[in-house]
């Protein structure tokens, strides 16, 4: 039995610790959905405990049916989702938040004039202008590695919904660093 699932069984006997071990493994990752939807980082955050209080008072429902991380990406989706709503937030620009690595897809010696660290920030604030939900997709995708199946469990979108989205999607950020940064990003992408 892998670690994770024996966190789970603990929890649900009301090992405080156990379920202090799940909150750590996905406190980041459960930040950063909530703060791609919310565009607030003090918003994010009391999300982000709302969710990890929904978890621990619905732990008995989780089923097992599917990973334990989609269940937990799906509460924190709509969690974010119906707070946002009711706040009717408006889309805002991120100034410095640490939300996560990017995976480094990109060519070196496309890197001449634009510093890797550079265009994580660039593609961070390309992200921060799109809808919540696009900017949830992409999140889902590239930084916490979400299989399309798995992204459309969380969002309840179809598969073939959330294929054509992230392929629009990467067309639209590439348009936009390409106007920012020139055509020294088309080696990169």
């Amino acid at each position: 039995m892998e670690e994770e699932s024996r966190w789970i069984i603990a929890a649900r006997k009301g090992n405080r610790l156990a379920f202090r071990r799940l909150v750590e493994k996905y406190q980041n990752y459960v930040f950063t959905i909530a703060l791609r939807i919310l565009k607030r980082r003090e918003v994010a955050e009391e999300v982000a405990q709302d969710v990890f209080l929904k978890v621990y008072t619905t732990l008995d429902s989780f089923e097992g049916k599917s990973k334990f991380s989609t269940w937990l990406y799906t509460i924190a989706y709509r969690t974010a989702i119906d707070v946002a709503r009711k706040k009717q937030l408006p889309t805002q620009e991120l100034a410095d938040e640490r939300t996560g690595n990017w995976k480094d897809d990109f060519h070196e010696d496309g890197l001449q004039r634009v510093s890797r660290q550079d265009l994580q920030q660039y593609l961070k604030q390309a992200i921060d202008q799109l809808d919540p939900l696009d900017a949830s997709i992409i999140t889902l995708y590239y930084l916490h590695e979400k299989m399309v199946k798995e992204i459309a469990e969380i969002t309840g979108l179809t598969e073939t919904n959330i294929k054509t989205k992230l392929y629009r999607l990467r067309d639209r950020l590439r348009e936009t660093l390409t106007q920012q940064l020139g055509t020294e990003i088309e080696d990169m992408l």
